[in-house]
C-alpha cells in the first residue's frame, strides 16, 4: 500500500524549501525533521496497547502506541527524519544500516555497498524504515531484503519524497510493505536521481558534495 500526503499547505512549504538548492544544510535538516513528524502522524494500522488510568476526576481506559516498534535509519541522508520518528514513538528501539550506490546498472538500478548493519531483534516487530529517497529503489530493496530475513510482523517505510518507478520496483517484489511519502514524482534522470527531486539529501544534510 502507498500513501502519499495530502496537498496541505504546510506540507507543499517544506517540500518547496527542501527542493530549494538555496535552502541552508542547518534548514534543510529541521525541514526533513517536521516532514518526519508529519509522515509519522499519516502511520495508519496500528493496534496499540489499552491501559486503565486515573485521570484527576475518575478512571478510564486509554491507549498507548505500540511498544514492539523498530526504526531503521538508513545511513547518513535518514538520520534527521529517524530522530523525528523517534521522538513520536517514544518506546521505539532503534536499528541502523548503512548504504551507498555504487555502479548503476543498465536499469538505472545500483550496486549497494554496505560495511554497518546493526539492529535489534526483528522478529515479530513492526519495523518502520526511514529513508528520505526512493529513487531507483535499489537501496531501500536491499534494505528490505535483509529486513525481511528477520521475519518482522509489519514493515513501513517514510520516505520524503519518491519516483514512481523505485515504488512500483518496491511494490512488485514487496506488496505487503507500506509505503508513505511526502511527494511521488514521476521520473529519474540519467544518473538515476528522482527529478525534479532535492538533489543528493545525504551531501545536503551533511553540507558535504562529491
Amino acid at each position: 500500500m502507498r500513501r502519499e500526503l495530502s496537498g496541505s499547505i504546510i506540507l507543499e512549504d517544506t517540500i518547496t524549501r527542501l527542493r530549494d538548492k538555496n535552502t541552508e544544510p542547518f534548514e534543510f535538516r529541521r525541514l526533513l525533521q517536521k516532514l518526519g513528524r508529519m509522515l509519522t502522524y499519516e502511520i495508519k494500522g496500528l493496534n496499540g496497547r489499552g491501559v486503565d488510568i486515573d485521570t484527576p476526576l475518575m478512571s478510564t481506559t486509554g491507549v498507548l502506541v505500540p511498544d514492539n516498534i523498530v526504526v531503521i535509519s538508513v545511513l547518513r541522508a535518514a538520520l534527521p527524519m529517524a530522530d523525528a520518528v523517534l521522538n513520536e514513538f517514544e518506546t521505539a528501539k532503534l536499528g541502523i544500516i548503512s548504504a551507498s550506490r555504487e555502479e548503476m546498472k543498465l536499469d538505472r538500478s545500483f550496486t549497494i555497498n554496505s560495511n554497518y548493519y546493526n539492529t535489534p531483534d526483528l522478529n515479530a516487530k513492526i519495523v518502520i524504515i526511514v529513508d528520505p529517497m526512493i529513487a531507483s529503489a535499489s537501496t531501500i530493496l536491499f534494505v528490505l531484503e535483509k529486513i525481511n530475513q528477520e521475519n518482522p510482523q509489519k514493515i513501513i517505510i517514510l520516505a520524503a519524497i519518491s519516483a514512481e518507478y523505485g515504488i512500483k520496483r518496491v511494490e512488485e517484489k514487496f506488496p505487503e510493505v507500506d509505503i508513505y511519502s511526502g511527494v511521488i514524482d514521476e521520473q529519474l534522470n540519467s544518473d538515476g536521481y528522482i527529478v525534479p527531486g532535492l538533489g543528493d539529501a545525504g551531501d545536503r544534510i551533511a553540507n558535504t558534495s562529491h
